[in-house]
Formats: C-alpha cells, sequence, structure tokens
C-alpha cells in the first residue's frame, strides 16, 4: 500500500502536524527536523494528496498561466521561467493558450476559478471586458501583459514597446537611412497598436516619409507577403519590423526579390527570440527580456498572495537593442533614390 502522512511522521519520529508544515511550507521547522522528514519522505516513496491538500488549505497549489500563442517562440522562455518559479515556491502551472481569442481568454478564466487557483498570470491582450474585475471579486490575484491598471487583486507588467521601436527607428537613422519602412502587426493587438503609433511618432519627429508603414499579422508568411507589397510600392532602404517572425519574413522576401541584407536593404527586428542570432544574417533585433517577464509575473502573484491587503503592482520592463548583421549604412546610391 502506499505511504500515508501517519507513515512519514512515525518514520521522522515526529508529529504529523510537523510533516504537513513541511509539505505545505505552513510553519517555520528546524532544519534538522525539516531533513529527517525529507528523509522519511524519500524513503517511503511518499506522494501527497493534492486534492486533500486543496480541501486542507481552502485553495489550491496551482496556478494558472494563460498565454497567446505556445507556437510563438515568444512565449517559451516566459512560460519556463515562470513554472521554474512556481517550483521554487512549491507550487505548480498549468499554462494554457488562448491562439489571441478574448472568448477562449474568458473560458479559460472560467476554468481556472473553478479548480480554484489562487492566483493567475494573464500574458495575453486579447482579454474580454470585466475579466479583471471578475477575477477581484472572487480575491483571485492576478498580473496581467499591458493592462495599465493596478489594484488590489490586480497587478500589471509595462513593457516599454515605445522606447524600443524608437530606438530601432533611431539606430537605422543614425546609419544614414531616410526611407525607413514599417511593418507592424494586426491592429486589434494593443501590443501592435503602441508599437505602430511609436514608429509613427518617430519618423514624425526624425522627418521620414510616415507612408511607409504597412500592417501584417506578426507571422513569417504575413512579414514575406507585407514586404512584397510594399517592394512593389515603395523603396525603402531599411525596414524597422513589429516583431522578428515579421523580419524574418522580410529577409525571405529580400532573398527571393533578388535584395542582398543589409547592403540593399537593411532589416531591424523586435523581441530577439531565439532564432534571431542564426538567420541569414544574423538579425539585428531589439530584445524583450522574455525570462523577466515569467520571473517578474510570478513574483507579482507571490507578492499579492503574501500581502494580507493583496495589493497589486505595476512592474516596468525595457528592451535594448542588440547589433547583428543584418543592418549596415546604404550605398550613397541607394540612399539617394536608385538601386
Amino acid at each position: 500500500m502506499a505511504a500515508s502522512i501517519k507513515d512519514v511522521a512515525l518514520k521522522a519520529g515526529v508529529s504529523i502536524a510537523t510533516v504537513s508544515h513541511v509539505l505545505n511550507g505552513t510553519r517555520s521547522v528546524r532544519l534538522q527536523t525539516r531533513q529527517r522528514v525529507l528523509a522519511a519522505i524519500e524513503e517511503l516513496g511518499y506522494s501527497q494528496n493534492q486534492a486533500a491538500r486543496n480541501l486542507v488549505m481552502g485553495r489550491s497549489s496551482l496556478l494558472g498561466l494563460i498565454i497567446s500563442d505556445i507556437r510563438n517562440p515568444f512565449f517559451p522562455e516566459v512560460t519556463a521561467a515562470f513554472q521554474d518559479q512556481a517550483l521554487l515556491h512549491n507550487m505548480d502551472a498549468m499554462v494554457v493558450n488562448t491562439n489571441y481569442d478574448a472568448q477562449r481568454t474568458l473560458n479559460s478564466v472560467k476554468r481556472m476559478i473553478g479548480m480554484q487557483v489562487p492566483a493567475l498570470a494573464i500574458l495575453t491582450s486579447q482579454i474580454a471586458p470585466g475579466v479583471a474585475d471578475m477575477l477581484a471579486e472572487k480575491k483571485i490575484a492576478a498580473v496581467y501583459l499591458d493592462l495599465g491598471r493596478v489594484d488590489r487583486y490586480i497587478g500589471n507588467i509595462l513593457l516599454d514597446y515605445e522606447r524600443g521601436i524608437a530606438e530601432g527607428v533611431e539606430y537605422l537613422r543614425n546609419l544614414g537611412h531616410r526611407r525607413i519602412a514599417y511593418i507592424g502587426g494586426p491592429l486589434s493587438l494593443h501590443s501592435a497598436e503602441r508599437r505602430k503609433k511609436a514608429y509613427l511618432e518617430t519618423a514624425a519627429e526624425l522627418g521620414l516619409d510616415p507612408d511607409y508603414a504597412i500592417d501584417a499579422d506578426f507571422t513569417v508568411k504575413g512579414g514575406y507577403d507585407a514586404c512584397a507589397k510594399l517592394l512593389s510600392e515603395r523603396s525603402p532602404t531599411a525596414i524597422m519590423a513589429g516583431n522578428d517572425l515579421t523580419a524574418i519574413g522580410v529577409l525571405h522576401r529580400a532573398y527571393d526579390a533578388g535584395l542582398r541584407v543589409p547592403e540593399d536593404l537593411s532589416v531591424v527586428g523586435f523581441d530577439d527570440i531565439s532564432m534571431a542570432e542564426f538567420t541569414q544574417p544574423a538579425l539585428t533585433t531589439l530584445a524583450v527580456p522574455r525570462t523577466e517577464i515569467g520571473k517578474v509575473a510570478f513574483e507579482a502573484l507571490w507578492a499579492m498572495l503574501s500581502d494580507p491587503g493583496a495589493e497589486g503592482r505595476e512592474f516596468r520592463l525595457g528592451a535594448h537593442l542588440v547589433v547583428r548583421q543584418s543592418a549596415v549604412s546604404p550605398s550613397a546610391e541607394r540612399a539617394a533614390g536608385g538601386g
């Protein structure tokens, strides 16, 4: 028969309550006693009844992590960092993918509520109205990505897309580019809207033509198709992409069009996903601290769970330029509008 908590207590020479405190972290236990309990657990092969633990504690040790697209290379590092932090705190994380669908996000939230999760990280911009208030009313801590609001049971992670996009455009301008195009994402995404607005504002400040902006869908194919359309109508010397997948699509289209990158066309991406340094040429991009996003998301939830008032906080994260090989100064002929 499987070992019970009573068996562990007898083996370690302690009370059942002490074993429970070691397992659940509900009270400080002397180091030597803790080690005896852990040794007994390992020797007996004891496995805690999670359902019973949830009933006793009145809440689950399972946290929710809701992301937009598990296939997007942006999210694996975020997810891994969040899960690592949860495990370090004797908690688990359930990951749900919404595919940028607000209704799926709402359904996922409702399932998490039914599972009695104490906290949720909702790292998608597609959120149905009222979700934040619904979770707060149920006293479930939640941290959001770019929600723009902080309250009891509500934390927020703000990514500085504006400064990142501006830095990328300014970098290309300082290299000597005057015709700098922008390929962004679907404006139904708040993050895509903010990035495009940042490009337009930076272009205006630098005296660049704002008509070089085009919307896509943040995918490789979307970047490829948008670049084809852009090159048929304009002759940019550089393209600032709203994310790295778009930039990779641009690299492929430039190759198919017989353009050399960076000699004929410079390209800058955004996100610094893992494959960015392995494109040909290696992609210059704005690095977003994805591991830090995962860590901060957990820290925000843990802080609310540890605070009797459950007061949320806002965490601000920036992006920094990573210079590789996909952007150089334009040739005199290209800069003048020829070739």
